[in-house]
């Protein structure tokens, strides 16, 4: 069933303004600032960590809602997310310029998911180890991805 246009209006604004709170929860904060490579969890990322995460992210997102909306149920891989942090030195990243790049990269996603015909919603696909999915859940998946990393986000903050 696919959300009433207004529902689906809170979900665009909600994934728009990601970077807004980001901006707001590490406002002022130098690239060289200890913060950023702080994690109670040596099994979570970091922030920069984090940051790198969320930009690199942005064009997989896009890529696997572009192929919903054009194929016929497109089968979408799995990625190794943390060997892709090792492949991409995630730990010496400049987390503002991956602030800047997620900002660049969420305005295109948000822009695709704008575009979309409210039947668009309901198209299928498969995320390998997920299991079959619709646009409008996977607009949810992303957007649960990102209160993930804000309370992580906010929680190393609290903690120092």
């Amino acid at each position: 069933m696919t959300f009433p246009a207004s529902a689906r209006n809170y979900l665009l604004k909600a994934l728009a303004g990601t970077p807004d709170v980001l901006e707001q929860l590490l406002a002022n904060r130098a690239v060289d600032d200890p913060l950023w490579d702080f994690s109670p969890d040596p099994v979570r990322f970091t922030l920069r960590q984090v940051m790198a995460h969320l930009a690199d992210w942005e064009p997989i997102w896009k890529e696997r809602f572009e192929r919903t909306r054009d194929e016929s149920r497109p089968f979408l891989p799995s990625i190794d997310e943390g060997q892709m942090a090792i492949d991409l030195d995630y730990s010496h990243q400049d987390p503002l310029e991956n602030l800047r790049r997620f900002r660049a990269g969420r305005a295109e996603l948000v822009k695709v998911l704008d575009s979309l015909e409210t039947a668009d919603w309901d198209r299928p696909c498969e995320r390998e180890f997920v299991g079959p999915l619709t646009l409008q859940m996977m607009a949810g998946y992303v957007l649960s991805h990102d209160g993930y990393h804000l309370q992580q986000v906010a929680t190393y903050l609290k903690e120092n």
